[in-house]
């Protein structure tokens, strides 16, 4: 898909959903989905959209992307902050080679920032992937955007498990994971923590239909057309507010309905 990829273009969609100078923006989707250039490389289109970002937030602003690494779990693959990949698409691949990045120490579920508040957001995190302490309880707390690049929020927003986290939802627990990681030239054994769901709890998934029917009754879902795709942004804190009181009001509301297979076993 062939795209007339500009700057301006790009500053435009960026700046109409929201940001601005001095956010603190976590950035996820899939930049291919708005197009490619032949006139671009890829690193150049991916730094094309990291300078967009950076121009528009300032030295004040930091950027925060996924670095997933789940193919790890279960495995005795090491990981290392250095040289593990992430699995979340290109630009936050990209996004975690630069020089100055910092990235959350977790094997499989990461993030990585770059900016004024990059040390406080992914540096000494609890073992987590989720809840108190993690990057995305400092990215509330920092009253952050979340940017979501040619893929609908609904079906990668990530922010709602951390509402599931501090709602205690009944369908998942903490699940402990000790693992290999890389501390200079020793690889040492650590406990981690993960947000799973009950294996035995049948659940139904609705792919957050509800929540954002519900968000979007209260806050605004921000829409720019980007190229040949689309970029969302709103606003975290609105998110959490909304969907934590929609959980408190229906504990189940992440899915279709109630699973049959209650109470729950690992």
């Amino acid at each position: 898909m062939l795209a007339d990829i500009s700057y301006e273009s790009l500053k435009q969609a960026y700046s109409s959903v929201g940001i601005t100078e001095g956010k603190v923006v976590y950035v996820t989707g899939d930049i291919t989905k708005v197009g490619i250039s032949l006139s671009l490389s890829k690193f150049e289109l991916l730094n094309l959209h990291l300078k967009v970002i950076m121009d528009l937030i300032g030295l004040e602003g930091t950027i925060v992307v996924p670095t997933h690494s789940f193919s790890l779990c279960n495995t005795n693959i090491p990981f290392s902050l250095k040289n593990t990949p992430s699995e979340t698409g290109a630009f936050s691949e990209f996004i975690r080679n630069q020089t100055g990045s910092i990235r959350q120490l977790h094997p499989f579920s990461s993030r990585t920032a770059i900016g004024k508040e990059a040390s406080y957001i992914c540096e000494n995190t609890a073992p987590h992937s989720y809840g108190m302490h993690t990057p995305f309880s400092r990215m509330l707390e920092l009253n952050s955007i979340f940017i979501s690049v040619g893929i609908h929020p609904k079906q990668i927003v990530s922010l709602v498990h951390q509402c599931e986290s501090d709602m205690n939802v009944p369908y998942r627990y903490t699940k402990e994971f000790i693992h290999p990681i890389e501390t200079g030239q020793h690889t040492e054994m650590k406990a981690f923590y993960h947000l799973v769901t009950y294996l035995n709890c049948d659940i139904k998934r609705d792919k957050n239909v509800k929540i954002f029917e519900n968000f979007e009754k209260q806050f605004k879902l921000n829409h720019s057309k980007m190229c040949h795709g689309s970029v969302w942004g709103f606003n975290m804190r609105e998110f959490y507010k909304a969907t934590t009181e929609l959980m408190r009001d229906d504990i189940y509301s992440w899915l279709a309905e109630p699973p049959n297979s209650r109470p729950y076993q690992a």
